[in-house]
């Protein structure tokens, strides 16, 4: 009988307001859930009314705590997520696809890169074998640690790198629109900086380049001498 009562209810209301209203008969959108039985039989309910209300408008949005949502999903109030990720002090981070989870906002998100590998040096970008993977995307501090061999003494005119999503080559680089350049040593190139960029969720290879002109260019296999380091900004 408590359903019949339901159905007739939700048909009439629909008939004449073109909306439905479950325990109330002045729905606020085309769909609205009284939870409380509080709001007024006529005119908007105000703010501690909507408190209990669930509304859905003619635009597809939907309000928890609110009956004039301004996005798809407005919450006036607290939600609760559990995904097993859950922790004191962690916050919520999308990926690519906007799928929240949730991560460690502290201590600092620090991430070391592999080792790199001896590499011969070319005009063209080449990849020096130190790689680092990057879980939550943001704007990171970016410090490459690199020192190259060259003969002869005084050869090229600069020495740049960049940080690539494929170790085969530039993808979705650290730097899209110019890669960072320094200036030339007298038998060894350096690269000790920082620099700041946003990176994606992935894997960043480091790449480097030089300007030619010598014998031999080689980076060097050492942590301290071809490695970098990616710190969240926060």
């Amino acid at each position: 009988m408590k359903k019949t009562i339901l159905l007739v209810t939700v048909l009439f209301s629909t008939f004449y307001y073109s909306q439905v209203g479950i325990n109330t008969s002045n729905p606020q959108g085309q769909f609205t859930i009284d939870a409380a039985k509080d709001n007024p039989a006529t005119g908007a309910p105000n703010a501690a009314q909507q408190l209990n209300d669930f509304t859905v408008t003619s635009t597809g949005n939907v309000g928890i705590g609110t009956n004039s949502p301004t996005n798809k999903v407005h919450i006036n109030g607290d939600f609760k997520l559990t995904d097993g990720t859950q922790a004191n002090g962690k916050i919520l981070v999308s990926d690519a696809n906007g799928v929240g989870t949730w991560q460690d906002s502290s201590p600092a998100v620090i991430v070391t890169s592999t080792t790199g590998t001896q590499v011969p040096l070319a005009v063209a970008f080449t990849w020096i074998g130190s790689s680092a993977t990057v879980t939550i995307p943001g704007y990171y501090l970016i410090s490459p640690r690199l020192i190259t061999d060259k003969t002869p003494a005084n050869c090229g005119n600069f020495i740049a790198y960049n940080l690539s999503k494929s170790s085969t080559g530039i993808l979705n680089p650290a730097f899209p629109l110019q890669d960072s350049h320094f200036a030339p040593g007298t038998v060894t190139d350096f690269i000790y900086s920082t620099n700041v960029a946003l990176l994606e969720a992935g894997t960043y290879y480091m790449f480097v380049r030089y300007s030619g002109g010598c014998t031999s260019n080689t980076t060097r296999l050492n942590a301290g001498q071809n490695s970098f380091t990616l710190t969240l900004l926060k």
